[in-house]
Parts: C-alpha cells; structure tokens; sequence
C-alpha cells in the first residue's frame, strides 16, 4: 500500500549494516539442499531461494539432493574467501533488487539472479532508484592485488600453480641423484610465494628457449639438502668451494636432462671480502636490525621452469657448515677473542636463520593457510601491502616479512574476546589492525601457537577463550610448554630486551631470536597508524561508503624530514603496485555491465605450457636480459643505509614505491666534537678553519 511505499523510500535515505558471521564451512564451494523426495516442500523454498542457482546431484552417498556449487575444486584460497559475500550479494539481488560491485556479483551470477524472480521479491535493478551494495571486505581485498594481476588471466597466476611446479621441480631434480655426487634427499622451499604468503602469487613468464624477461623478475628461493657425508672439508673456504663445485654439477645435469632450460650458475661470495670463509664486507640492509642471510652472498644456481614459467634460485644446505661455525666460534670465546667469536657467532645465525629457522616457519605457514585457514594467506598479504605502503615492511629498520606472517597467524591460531578464528581475509586483516593498536607489548607475552591451528576455530575453542584472559593466554600449547615462554618473556623484561618493542614468540623460538624484535619507535608508530587505519575503516562502515579507504594504505610523507623522489622509469617494481581500481570509491556495477564471466577450470582449453597463459610481460627498464632478482632501488637503498646508518632512517614501499623518505637520527642533530673515528664524510666549513 501507500504507507508501505512511503516506507520503504524513506528507508533509501539510509545506511543498513548487515554483519555476517561465519562458519567454518564457510568457504565450502558445495552448498547442500534438501532432497526433493524427502523433503519437498523445503525443496520448494530452497529452489524459491537460490533460483536457478539450485541444481540437483547425485552424491557419492547415493542421495540425491538440491545444491548451490560455487567453484570448481581448484579454486585459489583468495577466491574461496570471497564466496560468502558473493551469496549475500546473489540473494540481494534476487530478491531485493540491489545492485552489487562488479567484483562480487559475476555475469552469470547476475544473469542468474535476474530469471524468473520469485513474486513477492521488491526493488527493480533497472530502476535509478535500485539500493546499492556496499561491501567493504571485497573493496579492501583489491589492495592485495597487483597492477600485474589486473592485467592477466588469474584463474592461471595462483599460488597453487607455482607450489605445483615447486613439486615437479623436486621430482626432476632428485631424477638426477644418480648423476650427483650425494644424493639428493629433500628440496625445502623457503620463498614467500611457496607458502601463500607473498603479496601477490608468482608469476610466470612465457618462456622462449629457456629464457623469459619482465621487469622484475622475482626468484624463488629453494634449499637443497643432499644425505650426509663425512667427506666435507673442515675449512671454510673450502666447503664454500666444494658447495658451488655441487651447484655446478647440478646445473649441468638439469641442463643435459633439460635441453630447453636456462640455467644460471653465480656466486656473489667473492667481492664481498672472505678471511677464513667468513664474510666480512659490508653487509646488506638488515631487518629490524638483525643480522639476516643475504641470499647474494652465497653460490646459487638459477632454473628456469619451462612447464611452470617460474624461476628457482637453489643453494645448497649444508649441515656440517653449521656445526663448523659453532665449534669455531666456541674456540674463540675460549681464546679470548671476542671480536672474532662475535663475527663467527654471527655466522653462525645467519646460517641457522637461512637453513633451519626459515624453513621451519615456512612448513608452518604453508599449513596454516592450506590445511587450516584459507582466509589467513590473503589476511597475510593484506597486512603486508599495508605495511609496505606505510614504508614499514622489511629494509633496515621495518618489520621483517616473517614477523608479518607471525602478527596475521597469531589472530587465526588464537582469537580473543570469545571470537572464532577470522572466516574472511576482511576480518583477519581488522583483526591484524586491533593487535597491533592494542597489544601491551612492554606487559603481555605475545604467542602464536601454530599446534592450536587446528581447533582455534571450533565452537569449544571459542567457549573457552571467553572465559580466559583476554591478552596472555594461548590454546594449544601445555602449562609446561606456556610456563616456559613465559619465564623467558620475564627474564628479557628484567634485561631490559623488552622495552615496548614488538615482540613475538613461538614454542620453537621462547626467545625471539629467529626474526628478531621490532624496536619500541618503529611499535609506538605502528601503534599509532593501526589506531588510525581502524578509525578510518568504522567511518567507511558508518557512512556507508569507501571513498576515504584509500587513506588506510596511504603513507603521510608529513611526517618525515625529507623525501627522495625516484624516476619511475627505473623503479623495476612498480607493477607490484595496487591497480588503479583500488583507488576508485563506490564502484558500483551497472545492469549493463559485464564483467568476466566465471569460467570452472574443467571448461578451460588445455594449456600444457605456461606460454599460453595470458601474462602480461613488461620491457626490462635497462635493456638487459636475464636480471634475475635484480632492483636497483633495494640495492640504493642498501647502499644509502650502509653510508647513513648512523645518521638517518630510510623508508621506502619495498614493492615498486616511487620515494624514499628519511628521518634524521636524534643524536645527528647534536653538537659532537670532531674526532678521527664519527663515522661519517665531512670536513670544516670555511669561516670555522
């Protein structure tokens, strides 16, 4: 009637907040019904519901039954966290005529949602007055994107494509044993792209004869462990040696085995300075001030996967290297040298960091996301494109990859205030926003216990976080295993290690030597941009649109002293950027648009070569080929921190920013008396000789 009308236009005025709290059946691609047969008149509903979206199968139990399937089984993680929304922007429409943004309702969803529409649904999609459907989880998603992703085929750029040629590479390897001096026995992955967890996922190159430029090309990082032996040399330099004498033979065996492969054989180890095997030149830029493992530094050996399009970059795990370092570094703590002892102990971090550490945590995050969460891979990518955009993303003083990894895994594996673990990247990410803004670093223990993985998202997990401590308590881990983390958590606060830095602990690592801590400015600013990115996100809830989003992965250069301005031109990772469409507000699909139509990977031509995958491949910027791993705004930086470090913080987005930003060091600004060792060029102004 009249009075309903008048409601329902008086309605369209305002902003309606629909939370939607989810399972963990949420990202289940099958959406069961009821039988036909059983039960026909909640058949009726469920068909009157979804529409032509119900479809009636048969199932490996017998039973035949009404269902919603929403993709094919090898549909990428990012994708399934995005099937909750598109079911709620489906049912809106249908019934309700609203429309949705392109991203979330695809042609044939819309198609689908149109047809036949049940008699008592209101609202016209053609009308000009239709409600709109503002999601704010697909929006924030798009910034997890690349501009390289928008520009290809991204049912084919999946992390399941690149972990899938990772296996094939490891079976055509080890075919060679035979061939190899030791046997191989495992190769370990240690790349963030093999664990779902770097910003965007690998991207294959269309390979001709082996060979496959972009402008950056990104290598994987992969450790290969041979079977023991008692034939190592006991000196340094010389197992350096006999290492790059293995990477050689390796190489040209997969070369003989694989005519059509590129491979490349490079040691950086020289040129860098060797006394006794030991790296001693100038190191490169650190995280969080620890003294991490420069992959250039040691020999290595680049594939080229012809079937995958990606590039491999293998060195040699060695486990006698490591007992080496120890025992040498133990002879000159008993000789008295301590400058030696600190070099060799440093080493011997490195070492284990780059072999054991790394490879740990990445067996762990691999399953969290694949087995556990499918949601925490793209929290995970999200909370890094945050930090890099705000320059506070590994380089010499930010927040190193791993440690990011750490913040988003500790909200799936141990939820608080009574919640379930995240069933959205949207979710996780806000969630990752609320530790870092509210976390008290200086008195509570932060713990990810990946052994709760498994059941942080039950219903009793979440009953008994409700009545737990909110802040200082984790599942999974037993009173012994906890009452340990926590001694050594009170022992580093009465050596004073703590001090409100950002610091995180895991069963395997009690005193938060793997990756390091966060130092206590870098916390307090990460504190501080948190807070801000939360409020500007209830503002975009509240007022019912994302035209301020943007802000959240926007850097204020306000706040630095001065900024250098880089030429795009020679910014090789520009393309890592977020695409332009993350930086539109309310776009809003309209009737006539046609987005790409979902296609199933069952109904996609065969593509036996990754040459046919539609890549879309940028010119390097210098003219050259071959430059694996090569960024020369990383390497300026390194060499403006190796100059500076004493001076000034340098800042700058690690995937494709276009400027570094610098802070002057608090003790630069003060008078100092001129003395032969300050650490820094200068000489006497002319008025003061």
């Amino acid at each position: 009637d009249a009075s309903f009308d008048d409601r329902i236009k008086a309605t369209r005025r305002h902003v309606f907040v629909v939370g939607v709290v989810t399972s963990a059946d949420a990202q289940r691609l099958v959406d069961l019904g009821p039988s036909p047969d059983a039960q026909p008149q909640d058949a009726a509903q469920f068909r009157t519901l979804w529409g032509d979206r119900a479809e009636l199968r048969r199932f490996r139990d017998g039973s035949i039954r009404l269902a919603t399937v929403w993709g094919a089984n090898a549909m990428p993680l990012e994708q399934r966290a995005q099937i909750v929304p598109r079911m709620l922007a489906f049912l809106l429409r249908r019934h309700f005529g609203v429309l949705a943004q392109p991203e979330l309702l695809h042609a044939d969803d819309q198609s689908t949602a149109d047809c036949a529409r049940p008699s008592e649904a209101i609202g016209d999609v053609t009308a000009e007055s239709a409600g709109r459907l503002f999601s704010l989880s697909s929006r924030i998603v798009e910034f997890a994107s690349t501009r390289d992703l928008s520009e290809s085929d991204t049912d084919r750029v999946t992390f399941e494509a690149a972990i899938a040629g990772f296996d094939q590479l490891q079976r055509e390897v080890k075919a060679l044993e035979e061939k190899l001096p030791l046997r191989v026995l495992a190769l370990h992955a240690v790349a963030p792209g093999l664990r779902y967890a770097s910003l965007a996922p690998p991207k294959p190159l269309a390979l001709a004869q082996g060979r496959g430029d972009d402008a950056y090309v990104e290598p994987l990082h992969v450790l290969v462990e041979f079977t023991t032996s008692n034939k190592w040399p006991d000196d340094m330099a010389a197992l350096h040696k006999v290492k790059s004498a293995f990477l050689l033979r390796l190489a040209e065996c997969y070369a003989a085995a694989h005519p059509s492969t590129h491979v490349d054989v490079s040691s950086r180890f020289f040129g860098y300075g060797a006394q006794d095997g030991l790296l001693t030149g100038a190191s490169s830029v650190q995280l969080a001030g620890a003294d991490d493992f420069d992959y250039e530094r040691d020999s290595f050996v680049d594939i080229r996967h012809i079937s995958s399009g990606l590039t491999f970059r293998l060195s040699v795990l060695c486990e006698p290297e490591g007992a080496l370092l120890a025992h040498k570094a133990q002879e000159m703590v008993r000789a008295g040298l301590s400058a030696q002892a600190d070099a060799l102990q440093c080493a011997h971090r490195r070492w284990m960091r780059t072999t054991q550490w790394r490879a740990m945590h990445h067996r762990q995050i691999l399953d969290l996301c694949q087995r556990h969460h499918p949601a925490a891979s793209l929290t995970i990518r999200l909370l890094k494109r945050w930090l890099s955009r705000h320059m506070l993303l590994g380089q010499s003083v930010g927040v190193p990859d791993e440690t990011a990894e750490l913040l988003a895994a500790r909200v799936f594996t141990d939820p608080w205030n009574g919640l379930a673990a995240p069933g959205s990247a949207y979710a996780g990410f806000v969630r990752c926003l609320q530790l870092l803004a509210e976390w008290r670093w200086t008195e509570d223990m932060c713990v990810v216990d990946f052994a709760a993985a498994g059941s942080a998202d039950s219903e009793d997990s979440a009953r008994v976080a409700s009545a737990r401590r909110v802040w200082t308590t984790t599942d999974g881990l037993s009173a012994d295993a906890y009452a340990t983390l926590q001694a050594a958590f009170d022992a580093a606060i009465q050596r004073k290690d703590v001090r409100g830095a950002l610091r995180i602990v895991t069963a395997e690592d009690p005193n938060a030597e793997w990756w390091g801590t966060v130092s206590p400015v870098l916390t307090r600013r990460l504190q501080s941009l948190a807070r801000a990115s939360l409020q500007t996100i209830t503002d975009c809830i509240s007022l019912g649109s994302d035209s301020t989003l943007s802000q959240v992965f926007t850097a204020p250069l306000t706040d630095y002293d001065f900024v250098i301005k880089l030429d795009k031109d020679v910014v090789c990772r520009q393309y890592e950027q977020p695409p332009a469409s993350a930086f539109t507000s309310d776009g809003v699909q309209s009737p006539e648009s046609a987005p790409r139509k979902e296609v199933f990977k069952n109904l996609l031509p065969s593509m036996q070569h990754t040459s046919q995958v539609h890549v879309k491949q940028h010119a390097n910027v210098f003219g050259q080929s071959d430059l694996v791993g090569f960024d020369p705004v990383a390497l300026f930086v390194r060499d403006l921190v190796g100059v500076y470090r004493d001076s000034i913080l340098f800042f700058n987005d690690v995937h494709g920013g276009r400027c570094i930003a610098g802070l002057w060091s608090p003790t630069a600004r003060k008078t100092h008396p001129f003395t032969a060792s300050m650490g820094a060029n200068m000489m006497l102004l002319e008025h003061e000789k």
